[in-house]
């Protein structure tokens, strides 16, 4: 009974997953983060649900793009895109780390967060019209399961990496959490990536390394603009590294080609 109210609670933090509603208690939000990967796992499932309804029904390439790109939005209800645009106006204020703190609390959104996010959408859009266009099913297969190690990874990274503040979000999903949680994480995420090069090796390997090439150049900055990592942090690094992956699967188009 634990474990359902745990997952409850894990999906109703990080996803728009309509969930029954209860009083929450101390221990359900023990293992949270354990689960924040299975959001990920939903949205990769429902990917892979349109790229079969995709092989009976004949869409162009721009009506593709646009329904695969919306799973995630959709899911999360753009959670995570919040933070990476609350981290880019702090980065791009150049101000101390203690101003950028309190830029990350401001709920306005600045014309710098604007701007870096349209330049990631057209990214976005650039790499999967370029996945699409070559007809490789199995790479938005890995596309897919890139959304349960992206989370997985930044569960990991939640727990172990310093945080900036002694309140907020990050420290609520943390505070109740057991060296089992971190264990966990791990092997979800080495099955994330395992699956990832089951399906087509050199691209799911490319994408394990630059997810944890990200993970270092994310704690770096994270050190260095703010002094730990936050909860907004931890959205900017889920959204870069989907970003990341997806980028990396367009690269690898042409390499499988070659």
């Amino acid at each position: 009974m634990k474990l359902i109210r745990n997952i409850i609670v894990a999906f109703s933090l990080y996803s728009q997953i309509p969930m029954p509603i209860f009083k929450w208690e101390d221990d359900d939000m023990k293992h949270n983060l354990v689960f924040f990967p299975w959001v990920g796992a939903v949205i990769g499932g429902i990917i892979y649900g349109l790229m079969v309804a995709f092989s009976y029904i004949r869409l162009p390439i721009i009506a593709k793009l646009a329904l695969l790109s919306l799973i995630p939005l959709i899911v999360t209800g753009g959670f995570h895109v919040d933070g990476f645009m609350d981290v880019q106006d702090a980065l791009k204020s150049y101000k101390s780390k203690e101003e950028k703190l309190v830029i990350l609390k401001d709920p306005s959104v600045g014309a710098f967060a604007i701007i870096s996010l349209l330049k990631y959408a057209l990214l976005w859009a650039a790499s999967m019209s370029t996945i699409l266009y070559s007809k490789q099913d199995r790479l938005i297969y890995i596309f897919a399961v890139s959304f349960f190690t992206c989370r997985a990874m930044t569960g990991i990274t939640s727990l172990s990496f310093k945080h900036a503040k002694k309140d907020g979000m990050l420290n609520m999903e943390t505070e109740n959490v057991s060296r089992i949680d971190m264990v966990a994480l791990i092997i979800e995420l080495l099955i994330g990536c395992a699956l990832m090069i089951y399906i087509e090796w050199l691209p799911g390997l490319l994408v394990s390394i630059g997810l944890l090439l990200c993970t270092f150049y994310y704690r770096h900055k994270a050190y260095k603009e703010f002094g730990g990592v936050t909860g907004d942090t931890s959205g900017f690094f889920l959204v870069i590294a989907e970003g990341l992956s997806l980028f990396i699967l367009a690269v690898s188009s042409y390499i499988i080609t070659m």
